[in-house]
């Protein structure tokens, strides 16, 4: 694998980082193999490139970005970081692999200490020059451990043992940087951490992170189609109480410790009705605790992928293969308020809340009919009315919002009408947990986001 960050064959590193600015993204989880650092680190990238023999690759490189080709892996990285820094986007150094190839599978021997590319002390080291090397640089301002630990040999004992001893050599090389430390099964278990904290002293600067995928699953059931083979409502629930059992307990109570949700991600074509269900779901989820989060991918596609694939689309990515639009049309209000801070701390406004419709990203206001319409999230969203007691959550997800209507003696929800922005009242979509109520609820989907800012 080329060892350089996407991109740099398809537009100027300028631009790459402008296309992050302008779609209001603040930091980048900018990947890398240890062996980069330990092994390939004074290797000419031109030379690797040729050795890969991708012709094309070189071809776009050179008329885009020909500085990079006399750069070594490092110098290569780090010009990567630099002009994020200059545009005022912060950096996560994210060791995704050891062995520089496509992440990951079960089998692939890179998933855990002792496989024959996760040597635990080959990794430490490389963690360490990766913190030492840019412990001066402003723009890097977090570190990961690594991607998603994997495969047969996880155990918790070698995860205390190695998590520990590394997440101390990063900080103290730099102790500046926040220290983010992942789970097991594909960073998707933290759960065995209630019984038994994870004792080390980074001052203020250890940080847990989680990922999620539609197929991920929800304990036994690690099947993509239980999004549209179970009712919605359900498996939305299900998943959102599995995501607190197994990771979002670590920010409650007494010993709360940060949690950022690194990865996850969704078919940008929109052609997978399975992950616009999920990705909807999330949202919730994301918003009602105003958490940080990572997409997978911004990158539109790879230089090379599984060894022999060569300039491969990536379907996830937020941009085009050719990184000069995006790739899923509605992003833009798709991801409005989760890209907005939610919650201020240090604010002494009173909370409002946002009646927050997932479904297209946009809010809910009164309009000068004294209708309720969607509209992009602002201000105006805020709805200051504390009497709100005629309506209530119903449903498994609490994501439908009912009152009784006397007049006809049934409980009607609200639902965005489907000819227009207007949020109309209408019969409730499947919200008694009935396995044979299919039907798609999205459309009535509305959720309470308490704000401050």
């Amino acid at each position: 694998m080329p060892m350089i960050p996407e991109g740099l064959d398809k537009q100027p590193l300028k631009d790459l980082v402008s296309q992050l600015v302008d779609n209001n993204f603040n930091c980048v989880r900018l990947t890398y193999a240890i062996y980069m650092w330990t092994r390939y680190s004074n290797q000419n990238l031109n030379n690797t490139l040729h050795e890969l023999d991708v012709p094309g690759v070189i071809e776009g490189i050179h008329k885009n970005n020909p500085q990079v080709l006399r750069m070594n892996h490092i110098q290569a990285f780090e010009a990567v970081v630099n002009e994020l820094g200059r545009q005022n986007v912060k950096v996560l150094l994210d060791n995704h692999v050891s062995e520089p190839k496509w992440c990951c599978n079960d089998d692939d021997e890179n998933g855990f200490f002792f496989d024959r590319h996760f040597d635990p002390h080959e990794w430490i080291h490389g963690l360490s020059l990766a913190a030492k090397h840019f412990s001066r640089n402003t723009a890097v301002v977090a570190q990961s451990l690594r991607n998603e630990l994997h495969g047969p040999r996880q155990n918790e004992g070698d995860w205390y043992k190695y998590m520990s001893k590394a997440a101390m050599a990063i900080h103290k090389e730099n102790p500046n940087v926040l220290v983010l430390i992942s789970g097991l099964n594909y960073d998707t278990e933290l759960q065995f951490l209630k019984n038994k904290p994870l004792k080390i002293n980074l001052g203020n600067k250890l940080v847990y992170e989680t990922h999620l995928y539609s197929w991920s699953g929800i304990g036994t059931l690690k099947l993509k189609d239980i999004w549209i083979k179970q009712p919605l409502n359900r498996i939305c629930a299900l998943s959102i109480r599995g995501l607190d059992s197994r990771a979002g307990f670590l920010t409650m109570g007494e010993n709360a410790a940060p949690l950022i949700f690194t990865e996850f991600g969704f078919d940008q074509t929109g052609g997978s009705v399975q992950d616009n269900r999920f990705l909807t779901c999330l949202q919730t989820y994301l918003a009602g605790r105003d958490m940080d989060w990572g997409l997978w991918a911004f990158q539109g596609g790879y230089y090379v992928r599984d060894d022999d694939n060569v300039q491969v689309e990536e379907t996830f990515g937020v941009m085009n293969s050719d990184w000069n639009h995006l790739r899923y049309p509605n992003f833009t209000d798709k991801f409005q308020l989760l890209q907005m801070k939610i919650q201020d701390p240090t604010s002494k406004k009173a909370n409002a809340n946002i009646i927050y419709y997932p479904l297209s990203g946009q809010c809910a206001k009164v309009n000068h009919k004294n209708e309720l319409e969607l509209v992009t999230v602002s201000d105006d969203c805020e709805n200051k009315n504390k009497k709100n007691n005629s309506w209530r959550k119903v449903s498994l997800s609490k994501l439908h919002l009912a009152t009784f209507d006397h007049k006809s003696g049934k409980t009607l929800c609200l639902q965005k009408d489907p000819n227009s922005s207007t949020i109309v009242t209408s019969k409730c979509i499947c919200i008694t947990d009935d396995s044979q109520c299919l039907d798609d609820p999205q459309s009535q989907w509305f959720q309470l986001v308490p704000t401050n800012v």
